[in-house]
This record gives structure tokens, sequence and C-alpha cells, in this order.
């Protein structure tokens, strides 16, 4: 019997999107999202393979001749990022692959998934060449398309017919994700072969070690309403579902046991939530002893009211890094993008409180969210030197398709980049939005300079080489060495 659906994750894609950064510093993601799909239709009977052109470096010609020789019956474009709101940098490529796949066999059937499909159905349909596309998280869609259910009798289903777009209701959402969706296809992934690759600062303890790793969720959604992000149009929802703690603590036994992962990303869009989901799963690891290093996403003010011994316990459990979205420390521009009440003493009193407990930190800022200005964002650069955490993470305000932001652009007329590429922040083409201020430019030279002022800043370098050695330091050295091209700049 023939393949039933070949999962693809597109490649030739990392030098565009992190420039020369992509050589040796950026991360290569496990598609979990394709594995996640991929045991889900298994377990419905279908034959499901995974192509991680990415992993592969494949361009578009290897990854067109890779799809022909599996011969699917259906070929699904998984967009998956790193986060929901880094998917769109990846449509350039996806868009490129699609034509080439419909150059190559106009009969081959190309349906895509994700979270940039999901956030704009209609556009992605009027641009790419795709037959098929979900809205919604994909799986029931997909196992109605499979089955052969007529179109209009599958959720979340946009598709083509007599040279018209049609479309059905978004997909419900899986309501038991621990039973629906019990498996991971780990399998038809290469995750012992060296090739995916951690954060660099996720793993500036034990660099040589980088290339065992994955990533993984263990719940889906968020409750917030941050206006820059777009998570919540793939789920149409705005809340948190969780997987069991024992079925997290399975997946991590995979990993381990069976594929040698040292470094894991929970990219869960909020993990440090609710306790009664990730203290079990910390007080499992403590129990397994593994001896593994985790980082996950946390809230300040989620954070602020945990208690000091649930913190020590993370650590314990080797929960070494957290990811904190400080974003601002303008209490007019937080305000403004819907963030949190709290301000820079809270933040303060957050980062020692998270660094108390021995836990390094990849803080979150923002440049450019409406309201900023120059002075707004030179104190919130002040802020990230005093803090002084491990690795700031440094962004230029953007709007993803399916936030808040994109509609208000859209709707007012505000710059947005003409290709999908222009939304990468590390990329040649990067165009982030103006302030009331300030313009693209002015945003984008700050966030520039702001990497390259903290990362060469002699005290941080002191401190890097104290905590993670001469070799960490070296690294960092190396990689603020690099200097990003920037269209916009003039470069």
């Amino acid at each position: 019997m023939g393949l039933d659906i070949l999962l693809i994750n597109v490649g030739g894609t990392k030098k565009k999107i992190y420039q020369d950064l992509s050589e040796d510093f950026s991360a290569v993601e496990p598609p979990f999202w394709a594995a996640l799909t991929a045991a889900f239709l298994r377990n419905h009977g279908f034959s499901v393979d995974i192509l991680d052109a990415n992993v592969r470096n494949l361009d578009v010609a290897e990854t067109v001749r890779e799809v022909a020789a599996a011969n699917a019956r259906l070929n699904n474009i998984v967009v998956f990022g790193q986060q929901a709101n880094t998917c769109a940098p990846l449509m350039t490529a996806i868009g490129q692959l699609c034509r080439a796949l419909k150059d190559f066999s106009p009969d081959m059937r190309v349906m895509l998934t994700g979270w940039h499909p999901s956030a704009v159905p209609e556009r992605t349909m009027r641009e790419e060449t795709c037959d098929m596309l979900a809205q919604g998280e994909g799986f029931l869609t997909l196992l109605g398309v499979l089955r052969g259910d007529p179109n209009p009798d599958i959720p979340g289903l946009w598709w083509r017919e007599d040279n018209e777009i049609r479309h059905n209701a978004r997909s419900p959402n899986i309501a038991d994700l621990t039973h629906d969706l019990r498996d991971v296809a780990w399998d038809l992934l290469p995750l012992s072969s060296g090739h995916y690759r951690a954060f660099n600062w996720m793993s500036l303890q034990s660099l040589d070690t980088r290339t065992h790793y994955a990533s993984m969720f263990t719940s889906l959604g968020c409750p917030y309403k941050c206006t820059f992000c777009g998570i919540h149009s793939t789920f149409g929802e705005r809340r948190i579902r969780t997987w069991d703690p024992e079925w997290a603590l399975r997946q991590i036994d995979i990993l381990h046991n069976e594929h040698g992962v040292l470094h894991i990303n929970l990219i869960d869009e909020l993990f440090v939530f609710h306790a009664n989901h990730y203290m079990p799963i910390a007080r499992g690891l403590i129990e397994r002893n593994y001896g593994l290093n985790f980082c996950a996403f946390a809230r300040v003010d989620r954070v602020d009211a945990m208690s000091m011994e649930d913190l020590v316990t993370l650590k314990k459990a080797g929960f070494n890094w957290i990811k904190l979205g400080i974003e601002s420390t303008s209490t007019e521009v937080l305000t403004k993008a819907r963030k949190g009440k709290y301000n820079k003493e809270v933040s303060t009193r957050v980062v020692k409180k998270i660094h108390d407990a021995g836990i390094d930190l990849c803080a979150n800022f923002m440049f450019g969210l409406p309201g900023d200005t120059w002075d707004s964002m030179q104190d919130t650069l002040n802020t990230a030197f005093e803090l002084n955490t491990a690795f700031p993470s440094f962004f230029a305000a953007m709007a993803p398709p399916g936030s808040d932001l994109y509609s208000e652009a859209v709707e007012t007329g505000l710059p947005l980049p003409n290709d999908w590429i222009g939304y990468a922040q590390q990329g040649y083409d990067f165009l982030p939005l103006p302030t009331e201020s300030l313009s693209s430019a002015d945003v984008l030279r700050f966030r520039d300079y702001a990497f390259h002022a903290y990362f060469t800043n002699p005290r941080y370098l002191a401190s890097i080489e104290k905590k993670f050695g001469p070799v960490a330091r070296d690294h960092v050295r190396a990689m603020s060495a690099i200097p990003l091209k920037r269209k916009l700049l003039g470069d």
C-alpha cells in the first residue's frame, strides 16, 4: 500500500531568517506539531511519514524530489515555528514549495495546516497554490480529508471549487488532549542524528551537548490578550488546555531513554500557570533524576505570585532556564499592549526571586510597541543592563498575522512587509512597526544597538565567564561579532 500522508516541514529558511547567525547560534527545532499530528493520524489507521526538510537543509528542488518519491496521496505542509508569532517568515519558502510542487505535478494534492494559515486562511488560499488548508488545530480536518468525507462535511476545511474559495466553520479543538493526542511520533524524527540544536543560551553550561535536544508542548493556548501575540487565532479561544502530567513525563522518558535527549524546551505559551500541572511534572522529574536541562515560559505576574518553594522545586527538577516576558518598563506601553499591570519594580523583584532560586533567565524585551519613545526604549534597555540576566532577547515590535496589532495595522494602513520574510526579526528584510513618534527604521536601529551594547558589555561578559566558563564567554563574543545586515537601514 502507498503512503496516505506526508507531513512536510519546509527547509531552506535558516539563512534568510537568521542570516549568518544560522551557522552556529540559532536553534534548529524538531517539528513537534508534525510529530503530534503524525501520531494522531497513525492511531486512526493511516500510514504517515514526516519529511523534515529544515533539519536536512533541503532546498526547494530537493524537497520536491523527496515529496515525489514518497508518492503520498496527500501532502501536508505543516506551518510550525518556535512559536505562533514566528510562523509568518516561513511562508515565503512555503509559497515557493507549493508552486514548485504544482509545477512538478499539477495533480499533486497539497494542503497547509498550522498557525499561519489558520490565522489568515482566506489570504493564504488566495496567495498560495495549495489545494486546501485547515483553520484551527488541523487534526480533525486532516482526518476528514484522509477518510474521503465530502468537503462540506469536514470541519475547518478551506478548499477550491468551481474557481471559488469555499470553507466550513472552524474545527472544534481537541477536548481531551491526553486521550485523543496520546502519542507523539518521535520515531519519525531524526532526534539521535545530532542535527537538531538547542538555543545557545539554553546550553551555555554545556555547549558541546547542544544537539541532544528536543522541544515539546505540555499544554496548548493562553488566556491573556497581549496585542502583539496571535496564538489565540489558532485555537479560536483564550484558555489553556493541558495534557496530564503523567503524559508529559512519559514523553520525557521516551526522549531521554530512547533518543538520548539532554535539553528540552517546553514550548507551551505559558508553562508556569497552573501549579497543579507543572508541580507534578517537576516532582516526577526529581524522582527520575535524569539530570535534564529544561526551559519554560512564564509571566512576570504569575511568578510573582508563586511560592519560593515551588521555584526551588522547579530548579531541582532541572528547570535551569525560564523565559520571562518583561517586554517593557513603561507602564503606558504595557497597558496599551494589554500585557499586564506590573511595573519595573515588580519585574526587578521577580528577576531577583528567580535568580535566588538558582534559575537563569532568557528575558524578553520589546522595542517599538505603541506608545514607545526614545526615552522609554532607553529606560527598558537600562533596566536590562541593571537586571543583567544571562541572556536577554531583544525584539522589535511586529504585528504577526492573527494578532490585534495586525488587525489594527491593516485597518489603519500602517506599513507591513511586502513579503512574509519581512517578519523575520533577524532577517535582512525585517520591517518592524513604527510608533506614534518613531519610524520603523528608528525602532530597528535601536533594537540592533541594544543587542550589540548588551552582549559586548564587559560586566555582562564577566558574569557569563564566572557562571558558565570561558568557552561560553567566547561563544557570546563570537555571536555579538556577527553583524546583521538590514535593508531598511541601507546595508
